[in-house]
């Protein structure tokens, strides 16, 4: 059995290109883990409330998600998270043993160092292989 492929999903239309490309990456009979992560962020992320709104909306993307892989022939796992991305990405990762990671190009945010576009940020710190969707 090969190993699963990571698809950072938030319905842009970059990840919904990264899903196709895991699907490909995965081949048939393979497992695409989709990640899809409502932002925190803060020291206390983790104590902070996440509305039923928030929810709702990142099931129906993961839902979303789901439907574009089903005719992919593919395992699907869905992991929805609650944090910073990239966090989140590198354990859904590291907990499934991906040996690939696909996410899409992002925007950069100029206000911040740190907020370079999530592809980038995996590349450099993932420790394994990392497709951007353009």
């Amino acid at each position: 059995m090969s190993q699963p492929v990571v698809v950072a999903y938030d319905g842009s239309p970059a990840s919904a290109r990264a899903l196709a490309y895991g699907a490909d990456l995965a081949k048939p009979d393979g497992t695409v883990v989709v990640v899809n992560v409502i932002e925190v962020s803060g020291v206390g992320a983790r104590l902070e409330t996440v509305s039923a709104a928030e929810r709702a909306r990142q099931r129906q993307m993961l839902r979303e998600a789901r439907a574009v892989l089903s005719s992919r022939h593919v395992a699907v796992r869905l992991v929805p998270a609650v944090g910073d991305v990239y966090t989140e990405v590198l354990a859904a990762a590291a907990e499934s043993d991906a040996h690939v990671i696909v996410a899409g190009r992002g925007k950069r945010d100029g206000r911040h160092p740190l907020h370079r576009p999530l592809g980038l940020r995996l590349a450099r710190g993932a420790g394994r292989d990392v497709f951007v969707a353009a």
